[in-house]
């Protein structure tokens, strides 16, 4: 007696019950669609804090001009606080005032100068001001001392002196001293002092005399004062406005310094937060990242599936098996292998018939397929039924689905 046993590598697919998403992929979807909006939001931050208008300590100096342009549409208000107890006045303009004023004023002190290092104050100067400095010393010291001008915050860069002058005689215990000129050509922050190269500390007299370039301020619309305590200036909306912060000379060299502090017009970043979201979530949606799910169901590109031709040109199709059909034949009844090989293909053009049912009905074909992953496992509408489910995950991999698509077979 013969028997043969049929051998097939496919089996007949199960039916999906219940679909449930794990709770690490419904964090996914939830913070894919948060991540946009919070990131904005920080970066809004943080340039309300440490941005262009972000509140900052300016450099003055005695009869100092500084000028400061702020644009309304983002700065509601500016607050101007003074450390040093000194009277600071915050001109408003709504024009760029010219810089045609000239001050001069000068001042004395001693200083202690360490060894090998230099010693002065610091103090803002606008483009066309002229900085004269001499310094005084007994003879023997003087010709290892050197006045210096440095500009910038940051950067730092020596000026060069347009002329020098040496008034000395040959008794080293006499005191007489150097003279130098400096020319201002930029707007900056300037330090002036005297560089100690003996190996000794140096008591000297240093003599500065500014002639300074300040801001015309008789086209002011607002003026401030920080006497009494806080200055503030709102600025109305929509136009760009300048201050000017003017000091006075009070005869005292040193380091002075304002706090500015810019108040943000809130409602302008909400509303260009709300702009920025608003595009993004037009050009994800755009991309078939994110949208609506009955915008997903709506959305259907029509897709020309030709099976015809797929099976005809290359001679397999989709549900064909990727492993031959094998029999084994034992026993010594031979008619029964005809038998079993006329069930092996009936049984075969059944589980052909099931692959191209829908794993969710088994009543419909498939006729679409989903995003990202390109499963073809369900009809259209299973395919709905899913979407509109908690669970969007594809029935095949358990992949997040965006959405699906339809075929149409020709």
């Amino acid at each position: 007696m013969r028997r043969t046993l049929w051998l097939s590598p496919s089996t007949r697919p199960h039916r999906w019950l219940h679909l449930t998403p794990s709770h690490s992929q419904r964090w996914q979807e939830t913070l894919a669609r948060l991540l946009t909006p919070l990131t904005i939001w920080l970066c809004v931050s943080v340039i309300l804090r440490y941005g262009y208008f972000g509140d900052s300590r300016l450099a003055l100096g005695p009869s100092s001009s500084r000028l400061v342009e702020a644009g309304s549409v983002f700065v509601k208000r500016i607050e101007v606080k003074d450390d040093y107890n000194s009277d600071v006045l915050v001109y408003a303009f709504d024009e760029k005032p010219e810089l045609t004023v000239l001050a001069n004023w000068s001042a004395s002190n001693f200083l202690v100068v360490a060894a090998y290092s230099r010693k002065g104050f610091s103090l803002w100067l606008n483009k066309g001001s002229s900085i004269r400095m001499r310094w005084e010393a007994p003879t023997r010291y003087l010709n290892q001392l050197e006045g210096v001008v440095i500009k910038g915050e940051t950067k730092l860069k020596r000026l060069q002196p347009k002329q020098t002058f040496l008034n000395a005689v040959a008794d080293p215990e006499i005191i007489y001293g150097k003279e130098a000129e400096y020319l201002i050509e930029e707007d900056d922050r300037y330090h002036i002092g005297v560089l100690n190269m003996n190996g000794r500390n140096i008591i000297l007299t240093m003599h500065v005399n500014v002639s300074a370039m300040v801001y015309d301020t008789s086209k002011a619309k607002k003026l401030c004062s920080t006497a009494n305590g806080l200055c503030r200036l709102t600025l109305p909306f929509p136009h760009t406005h300048y201050l000017t912060l003017m000091t006075t000379n009070n005869g005292v060299l040193g380091d002075w310094s304002v706090e500015v502090s810019f108040v943000a017009r809130a409602l302008t970043y909400i509303a260009l937060l709300g702009f920025i979201v608003a595009v993004i979530v037009l050009i994800l949606r755009y991309l078939g990242v994110c949208g609506d799910d009955r915008d997903q169901s709506t959305n259907v590109n029509t897709v020309t599936y030709r099976t015809s031709t797929v099976a005809t040109s290359s001679g397999v199709t989709e549900t064909e098996p990727l492993m031959p059909v094998k029999t084994m034949t034992y026993g010594t009844n031979k008619e029964d292998d005809d038998d079993n090989e006329s069930i092996a293909s009936s049984t075969s053009s059944e589980e052909l018939y099931d692959e191209k049912l829908c794993v969710i009905c088994y009543d419909e074909v498939r006729n679409c397929f989903f995003i990202p992953c390109g499963h073809c496992a369900t009809c259209y509408d299973c395919a709905q039924r899913i979407m509109d489910g908690d669970s969007k995950v594809c029935p095949i991999c358990r992949r997040l689905i965006h959405k699906p698509r339809r075929l149409f077979h020709s």
